[in-house]
């Protein structure tokens, strides 16, 4: 009996938020106290018995449900918010995704709508209709949701200043380093190493060296300036510092010769900053999202504030 009172269904309006009525069906389907009871049923009997049969059961049970209401309020609440925002979901959208979903459980369980509300009843859910009322009110609730935190990022401002310092503390991120056609052999001896170079002053292909010597090339392409993960720093000093085309002498570098060629030197480049203005501006923006969550948060207290909400609901057992 106790199950059957919390669960009836009833047109009695129960609250209202700015008109829009919320009706004790509709507060059902969020509580779903029969779906919450038949799960502690099937884990702890002896816990089930004392829920359906005493009065601190039953006051635990109804301030849980008036917990479920002020939710409830609350999205229906921000749902309104999205539509003073006119950024309220279409309702065509809404439909469809529900639609879509409950096909998507059809085919998964493989089962008829007939057979799918007498499952759903079967685990305390409501019949297939209460089932799609809950999810089109999720699915409003959730688009809305997404809806206005992308139209506050869309309106959220960066300041010409705000660019122009993020531009100038963070000048590297938008510079291009100087790079440097390299050409490098280690070799063991000096006598090796000298002979390379030789080849190398000769223009002897870098494959005919290899193969002559044995040995690949330690280096053969671009490197960035400065970047020392296979050309130590000493040695960056000195190619830095000859024009391209320069065949350094073999260099002792940790017990091993280098043997370096400068083929080519491309020159670093810095970025304007009206080059890059529009990827600070998005950047700057990214960064904002806890400030526009906390500009939703406030909007949405102030919207609460104004609102007419009347909660007709009077529980006789929790004041």
């Amino acid at each position: 009996m106790l199950i059957s009172f919390f669960v009836f269904a009833q047109q009695e309006i129960v609250a209202v938020v700015n008109g829009r009525s919320i009706t004790m069906d509709e507060w059902n389907r969020e509580a779903n106290v029969q779906k919450l009871l038949l799960e502690i049923q099937n884990s702890n009997e002896t816990f089930y018995q004392i829920l359906i049969t005493t009065q601190e059961a039953l006051v635990l049970i109804e301030k849980y449900k008036l917990k479920v209401l002020d939710t409830l309020i609350r999205k229906i609440a921000f749902i309104q918010f999205a539509e003073s925002l006119k950024v309220q979901p279409d309702p065509q959208t809404v439909k469809n995704d529900v639609d879509n979903e409950i096909k998507k459980m059809l085919n998964d369980l493989k089962m008829t709508e007939a057979q799918l509300n007498d499952y759903l009843i079967q685990l305390g859910m409501g019949q297939l209709e209460d089932f799609r009322q809950k999810l089109y009110l999720q699915r409003t609730y959730s688009l809305s949701l997404a809806n206005v935190y992308t139209y506050y990022l869309k309106n959220a401002t960066v300041s010409e200043e705000e660019i122009k310092a993020y531009y100038e503390k963070n000048k590297a991120k938008y510079t291009v380093p100087t790079q440097y056609d390299l050409l490098i052999f280690k070799a063991k001896d000096k006598a090796t190493a000298d002979s390379i170079r030789q080849d190398v002053a000769k223009n002897i292909s870098v494959e005919e060296i290899s193969k002559k010597y044995n040995l690949s090339p330690h280096v053969n392409g671009l490197a960035t300036q400065g970047d020392t993960e296979k050309i130590p720093q000493n040695l960056w000093v000195i190619i830095t510092s000859v024009p391209k085309g320069t065949i350094l002498p073999a260099q002792l570098i940790n017990n091993e010769y280098y043997i370096i060629r400068v083929r080519d030197v491309k020159p670093g480049s810095q970025k304007s900053l009206d080059e890059v203005k529009e990827e600070i501006k998005k950047e700057l923006v990214s960064t904002k999202q806890e400030e526009v969550k906390d500009k939703v948060a406030k909007d949405f207290e102030d919207f609460l504030k104004k609102s007419k909400i009347e909660v007709k609901y009077k529980s006789q057992i929790v004041k």
